[in-house]
This record gives C-alpha cells, structure tokens and sequence, in this order.
C-alpha cells in the first residue's frame, strides 16, 4: 500500500526515456560498421580459397568461384550479423514507440476529458447536476475498470450518495459508513493497495475479495474537509494503478472544489431566506412566495398566528424561556403541515403559514390542529403554558400579497382584542373555536 507521494517523479511504465529516433540512427551506423567488416572478410575468404585450391582450373574459374564465395559468405554473415539483429533492436525501438505513443495518446484524452469536466463543472448549479457530470466523467476515465464515488452532506455526516461505474463485485464495493472511516479521507491524501492483501485492510469492504484484486483511492474534499472518496479496481501488479490514481485525484479535486462553491451558496442563500432562531423561512421567502401565487392567480389560504401574552413570558421566565417557547411553536408548525405548505418567522412572535390550494374553512382547520396539539408540545419542552391567536384569510379577499397580510393581521388584532386564544376568519365566514 502506497500513498501518491511514493510515485511522484516515477516514470510511465515501458517508456524508454531515449529518443527512439536516436536509437535507430545508431544502430544503422553500426550495422553500416559491421556491415563492411564482413563484407571485407567475406572477400578476403573467397580471394583466399580461389586462389589456393581452384588456381589449377584457370583465372576465370577462380574469379567465378572467388566471386560465388565472396556473394555466399558476404550474405550469410550480413543477416547473421547484421540484418537479423538489426530487425531485432528495430522491431523493439517499434515496440517501445507505440507503447509511448499508446500513452501519449491515453494522457492527450485524459487531458481533453478533465477540460471538458471542468468546463461542465463551472456551469453546473447544483450538486445533482455535478454528479451526473462526475458518472459520465468516471465512464471515461479509465476503460475496463469499475469505480465508485461516496459522497456525504457534510464531513462528519453519514454517506448518502453512492455511484458506481462497471461491473463491481459486491466483495469489492466500499460500504463505509462515514466518510472518515475511509484511511484515504483521514490521511487527505490518494492511495494505492497494490494487491488484494493490503486491499483487505480496507475497513469498508463487504466480504472476501479476488486475490487478483487491487485498487486506488482518493479523497473528495470540499472546503477543505474529508466528505467522500472516489476509488477504482485494477488487478495486482499493474504499474497502470499509479497513473490511475493520479487521474482519480484530479477528477476528485474539480468535483470537491465545484462542490465547495455550491455548498457556499447554498448554505447563503439558506442563511438569508431563514429565521436564525426557529430555523423557518423568513419574511423575505413569504414575500416572494406571495408573489408567485398571485401572479399564477393560484388557490392559497393565508394563517397569521401570534403567541399570546409573549411579553409576559419574557418579562416573567426570562428571555430564553421566550426562545425556548418560540422553538417549540415553530416545531408545532412545522409538524402540523404538508411538504408544499410554507411556515415563516415574519417577526418576533409572528407566525405565517402559507397553505397552497387551501380556502379559509380548510386553514382554519388547521389551525385549530395546531392549537391542539399546543399544550402537549409545551408539556413536552417543559414550557410554561401560553395559548396563540390566529387571523385567516385566502386569496379571494386582496389583490396582492401586502393586502393580504395587511387583512390576516387585521383579524389578529381582532382575536387579541376579543379575549385572545381564538382564530378569527373574515366577517361573512364568521368566527371559529373562541377560547375554551
């Protein structure tokens, strides 16, 4: 098991880090050496046997033998000693040309995938949009292999993302739970499990693996901190799991760095949009919320709800009795109501509920739901008893948001001025549930 800083500066393997064009032209000039060697000894070879044993037979019959041997000998001793070796030494510059230009090329398009996985990263908004960019990215990172990415909400959170790319064996797929049960994560930095014994060391496998089994792993890191890890299978031995490594670490550093900035901006638009203290929306998400409906003329039913005598729980109990008491409302609310309905802090004890394709007879309903469930929620935070008053309306009864809130905080104050603990509907509905 090695980290990434143990192959920095180790070279691709079968690269030879000599021009091959240079080989080539060396080796032609020692064949050319050689070449006339055997050339001059083939012809010293032939002179010599014409002359001593075909000299009875006439000058033309030595030359004819002379020239015969000379051609014989000359091109035996060139392809034993010059041409086979020759083809040899280039079929091997060859080899190692097209293992260089293999990896040339793989690294060209692993260039050309981490420009397109930036450019698709800078334009993507949300963290949905950056996963379906990081699986396709996966895809292509490295044929044949299978890899998984586990992402988590936030660095101590449970993982909640899982995508794996191939065809992984269940032994193999990595189930942590956190993502700082990962050692590539707790150490920040990528690793290599050369073979299936270090591999088995991994603390997030879920059974037995291949012994031909191997893998790299790096961290996902966003604002700096551990949240997931990205990791990929390769077999024993392979020098190919260090370069791969490498490209799994770029690829995690473009996803935690587009992360971070979405996470950021999501986290302040969350801050703007919502009440510090009880966690609901603010006035300005009920504003823009307002605006919505009315401008698509929808069906909503507007609740503006008050806690009644809240002074007097603050004066009496103290202030943070008072927020402990605002908390548990907003619990209440936030509880009483669908996943489409929108629950605001408009202000001090103020409360709105927003109730989407709801009329005034169904808001006052649950209203009175919420005032029920009231004194168990505040038996339940250990709260001193307090009721709420509440003024409905609907989207019939103005032409704009201001109006309407003007309206729901007009009925109110009636409630408040008519004992409190009620809920007041418009003058031709009439009023329901006064104080029991």
């Amino acid at each position: 098991m090695r980290t990434q800083s143990a192959v920095e500066g180790r070279s691709a393997p079968g690269v030879a880090c000599e021009d091959p064009g240079g080989i080539t032209a060396r080796l032609l000039l020692r064949s050319f050496r050689v070449q006339l060697a055997v050339a001059g000894g083939a012809f010293v070879l032939a002179a010599f046997v014409a002359a001593v044993y075909f000299s009875r037979y006439g000058t033309e019959a030595q030359l004819a033998v002379g020239a015969c041997l000379f051609l014989a000998l000359a091109g035996l001793g060139a392809w034993r000693l010059v041409f086979a070796p020759l083809a040899e030494r280039l079929n091997a510059a060859n080899g190692e040309l097209a293992v260089r230009a293999a990896h040339l090329e793989e690294r060209l398009r692993a260039i050309e995938t981490d420009g397109r996985l930036q450019h698709a990263l800078d334009i993507a908004e949300d963290e949905s949009a950056v996963l379906r960019i990081s699986e396709q990215a996966l895809e292509a990172l490295q044929a044949g292999s299978s890899s998984q990415l586990l992402l988590a909400e936030d660095p101590e959170g449970d993982i909640t993302r899982t995508i794996t790319i191939g065809d992984m064996p269940d032994a193999a797929r990595c189930n942590i739970r956190r993502a700082g049960d990962c050692p590539a994560v707790r150490r920040g930095q990528g690793m290599v499990y050369e073979d299936s014994m270090s591999l088995s060391a991994c603390p997030g496998l879920g059974g037995r693996i291949e012994t031909t089994c191997a893998a790299a792993c790096t961290p996902v890191m966003v604002a700096g901190r551990g949240t997931g890890m990205l990791r990929a299978l390769g077999q024993t031995g392979d020098p190919d799991l260090f370069r791969l490594l490498q490209l799994l670490t770029t690829h995690a550093n473009r996803v935690g760095t587009r992360l971070t900035v979405i996470r950021s901006m999501v986290a302040s638009e969350m801050k703007a949009a919502t009440d510090p203290l009880t966690g609901l929306s603010n006035r300005r998400v009920l504003e823009a919320r307002l605006g919505q409906l009315f401008e698509r003329r929808a069906a909503f039913a507007l609740v503006m709800a008050d806690i009644d005598h809240f002074k007097k729980i603050n004066d009496t109990h103290g202030h943070e009795v008072g927020d402990r008491a605002l908390k548990a409302f907003a619990g209440i609310l936030r509880q009483s109501i669908r996943s489409e309905d929108l629950a605001c802090r408009i202000g001090g004890e103020e409360f709105v509920l927003l109730l989407p394709e709801f009329n005034v007879t169904h808001a006052a309903q649950v209203m009175q739901r919420i005032r029920g469930e009231l004194p168990r929620g505040i038996q339940r935070a250990g709260l001193p008893a307090f009721t709420v008053s509440a003024g409905v309306v609907d989207h019939r009864l103005a032409g704009s948001g201001d109006d309407l809130l003007r309206l729901a905080d007009q009925l109110l104050y009636r409630a408040k001025s008519e004992g409190r603990d009620r809920v007041i509907l418009p003058d031709d509905i009439g009023e329901v549930a006064v104080a029991s």
